[in-house]
């Protein structure tokens, strides 16, 4: 939850390319939004291998990984979003959708509800999500947007991807999309601020600055979860740790842009639209009972398999159990530990600035390890 396009720029990125020039691969276990991901795959010229517990990550990684050249962004645009945009304008539901936001109040909201509960708008956003995170039109453009995805890699992930950002910017939640904008007097501002933006417009803004970029070398993205795939790697292996260092698991905060990765039907539950929580992925590395035994079973594969690692983690105590000190003496009894301290800004994790603050300043420490 902490900004590495921060930390990137303050020492982070630096130790990546020089790690990565005495290395055959770099190796991203918690590759979140994959900004650390794409930094190695533009700056580095070794593969780079994504991975996470959760779907939208790898999306979002595959979206730079998968590819060595660039893409036509206005072709894409072309071809693929104006399209749905047509279409989307001559169905019924995006007509029966339409709000004045300008004198959007609670009983439109809950007008808005009835209508996606009640009518099927035939895909997974408008049922679960519409008049909640979406309008009705926002969450129709959505469905529609994902039926009609490319089918051949690697554009289908760039477009994916290109989804995934335009649903995160378009939901109308605090920060993260734990539970969506309720129609009180406080919040109604927000939810017309939210609801006025456009998918589409977003998606295909995404696609000019993302489809320029790409990969030296090819590399891959997976869901998977770190430990098990620790035990897989080679001592030519540049590994990247960033680890949750909340309580509270991550799932909980991303599971609509799961939703958006998956497209798949679901049933909601609670305030929030829960999918079902067999459905929403759980790490020990978030767990107080687990958190330390998972993190040095993690060094452990590590060390034995003789891998290079970059391990980032707050300074301080975290709300996990783990603090920096204590990494840092796991990591000193395994590798050779060389440590960095940079300042940045984390999010509280559904803090919304009135009962406490949404992001906190925070110093995360940068660990090199070597191995013995």
């Amino acid at each position: 939850m902490g900004s590495k396009r921060t930390m990137l720029a303050n020492g982070f990125g630096e130790a990546i390319i020089e790690e990565a020039a005495e290395s055959t691969r770099v190796v991203d276990l918690f590759a979140g939004s994959a900004a650390v991901s794409w930094f190695a795959a533009e700056n580095t010229r070794v593969p780079v291998r994504a991975l996470d517990l959760q779907s939208f990550s790898a999306v979002l990684s595959r979206a730079v990984l998968s590819r060595t050249r660039s893409v036509d962004p206005e072709a894409l645009i072309e071809q693929w979003i104006s399209p749905v945009r047509r279409r989307a304008r001559r169905s019924r539901l995006y007509t029966s959708g339409s709000i004045e936001l300008g004198q959007l109040d609670a009983a439109a909201v809950y007008r808005a509800r009835e209508l996606c509960a009640a009518r099927d708008g035939r895909g997974p956003l408008w049922s679960a999500y519409g008049g909640h995170y979406f309008s009705p039109q926002q969450a129709l453009l959505l469905d529609l947007v994902l039926d009609q995805l490319p089918e051949r890699e690697p554009v289908r992930s760039l477009c994916h991807a290109a989804i995934i950002v335009a649903a995160g910017y378009c939901a109308a939640a605090p920060g993260h999309t734990a539970q969506p904008f309720q129609p009180t007097a406080t919040s109604l501002p927000y939810i017309r601020a939210h609801w006025g933006r456009d998918p589409l417009a977003k998606a295909a803004a995404w696609l000019r600055a993302v489809a320029p970029r790409h990969a030296k070398r090819k590399g891959s993205a997976a869901v998977g979860d770190a430990l098990l795939h620790a035990k897989t790697l080679s001592a030519g292996d540049l590994v990247i740790i960033d680890p949750p260092y909340s309580a509270v698991q991550y799932s909980r905060f991303y599971h609509v842009l799961e939703a958006v990765a998956q497209g798949q039907s679901f049933e909601v539950s609670g305030v929030g639209r829960y999918p079902p929580r067999e459905q929403r992925p759980s790490s020990d590395f978030s767990l107080k009972t687990k958190s330390e035994t998972a993190l040095t079973e993690l060094l452990d594969a590590l060390a034995e398999a003789q891998c290079r690692a970059l391990l980032t983690f707050p300074a301080g105590q975290s709300s996990n159990g783990l603090s920096g000190a204590r990494i840092v003496e796991l990591a000193r009894e395994r590798f050779t530990v060389s440590s960095k301290t940079v300042l940045g800004r984390f999010s509280t994790l559904g803090g919304n600035n009135t009962v406490r603050a949404s992001r906190r300043a925070s110093a995360e420490l940068i660990l090199r390890l070597s191995p013995v």
